[in-house]
């Protein structure tokens, strides 16, 4: 284990060193005050990112190392995609091959988090800061590392690229590497993925039809009242494409990974000692998960139709954490989440979603009620002692 983080140690100075002397050389060619004054800040931003690889636990000033912690993570979190295209884009005026550059640098993007979050994100103590740390800078640069990559001026990327970029297949593969590797430093282990012995198999399948059946509704319904919405279809997909497959596919796997393994993990092991701890992880999740959604203003996407994405979100995000600590397997809400998803992209040809009419509001209410009562029955009676050993579990292994 020594040597492991050793090697991580190495591995995180030596990328350090890479991009930033990359960086360094950019600015030198650029010349004149931008080589004075961006050197000047380059070398001093070098030397904080460089502390955590090297400081002492016993080391003073332990509340500004602290800071230091949260604020590397979220720049080189951030910044890691451009400094990547920053080096990629020097080889290329070497006379390097363009393509094959991108294609390495896309590639590498998956796995470059590890070092950061091994060596700098887990010295982070605070359950609380641990819990925004992922969900702010860590899961937002992993997901779109590639896309942010090929903004860089002069890395002019081959379509296929863009649309590999774009999707976010390969974030998916970054979150989950760069989570893992950064929980197990948190001595949380990864989720299981065979069905929980102890559970209802007759339940649990009875879960995956009702979250099946309302993925059907939800994306083919096209009734406009309550006497048509179960009566009338359209079986049309307006985008059947893999581009939309891909767009779907990227949060039912990412989200879940991040909040229903990671965050529910730590939610549960912040409040160990309270004899509520599960109802209160389990609902809490679900509404940071709806709050994550209004992130998709940003992305210019209505107010309304945010608000009502945040609610149905927070909604499934219940069934998701009651379902994934019940069934025992992360594989159940992934695949619901990513089934749901999917669908509903290709049958209205857009990730986002469109201004909510009279009806829509209702149906969202029957929704939240819905996944509230089915979550709530999940936490009582003879489930909930299921859900309970399953808590328990993670918990202990995070000890």
């Amino acid at each position: 284990m020594a040597n492991y983080r050793q090697t991580l140690r190495y591995w995180y100075v030596g990328q350090l060193a890479v991009l930033n002397i990359a960086l360094f050389l950019r600015l030198f060619v650029m010349g004149g005050a931008a080589f004075s004054a961006g050197g000047f800040m380059l070398i001093i931003w070098t030397l904080t990112a460089l502390l955590p690889a090297f400081e002492d636990e016993q080391t003073a000033w332990r509340r500004s190392r602290r800071v230091n912690d949260y604020l590397q993570t979220t720049i080189l979190f951030t910044g890691l995609p451009l400094l990547v295209g920053n080096f990629i884009d020097l080889l290329i005026r070497l006379g390097l091959d363009r393509r094959g550059l991108i294609a390495v640098a896309m590639t590498y993007l998956i796995v470059a988090g590890v070092p950061v979050a091994t060596v700098v994100t887990a010295k982070i103590k605070s359950l609380t800061g641990r819990v925004l740390i992922l969900i702010v800078p860590i899961f937002s640069g992993v997901v779109g590392a590639q896309t942010t990559l090929l903004v860089f001026p002069g890395l002019r990327a081959p379509a296929g690229f863009t649309v590999v970029s774009d999707s976010g297949i390969l974030g998916v593969l970054g979150i989950v590497v760069t989570l893992t590797s950064l929980l197990a430093c948190w001595q949380v282990k990864a989720p299981h993925w065979r069905l929980n012995a102890a559970a209802n198999h007759g339940i649990t399948l009875l879960l995956v039809l009702l979250a099946v059946a309302f993925s059907l509704w939800n994306a083919f319904s096209d009734g406009d009242s309550w006497a048509t919405t179960l009566t009338r279809w359209n079986f049309h997909l307006e985008a059947p494409t893999w581009a939309m497959f891909l767009n779907g596919l990227e949060p039912g796997i990412a989200e879940e990974w991040l909040y229903r393994y990671a965050v529910l993990a730590l939610m549960l092991t912040m409040v160990r000692r309270s004899r509520a701890r599960l109802d209160w992880a389990v609902w809490s999740n679900g509404l940071i998960f709806g709050a994550w959604h209004v992130t998709n203003v940003l992305a210019g996407q209505s107010w309304a139709a945010t608000s009502e994405q945040m609610a149905f979100a927070a909604a499934l995000g219940w069934f998701y954490a009651g379902l994934y600590l019940y069934s025992g397997s992360i594989v159940l809400p992934m695949g619901l989440h990513a089934f749901l998803d999917i669908l509903s992209m290709m049958a209205s040809g857009s990730q986002t979603m469109a201004v909510p009419d009279a009806f829509e509001w209702q149906t969202l209410l029957v929704t939240v009620v819905l996944f509230a009562v089915v979550t709530a029955y999940l936490l009582t009676g003879s489930r909930r002692r299921v859900v309970q050993r399953r808590c328990r579990q993670i918990v202990e292994d995070g000890n």
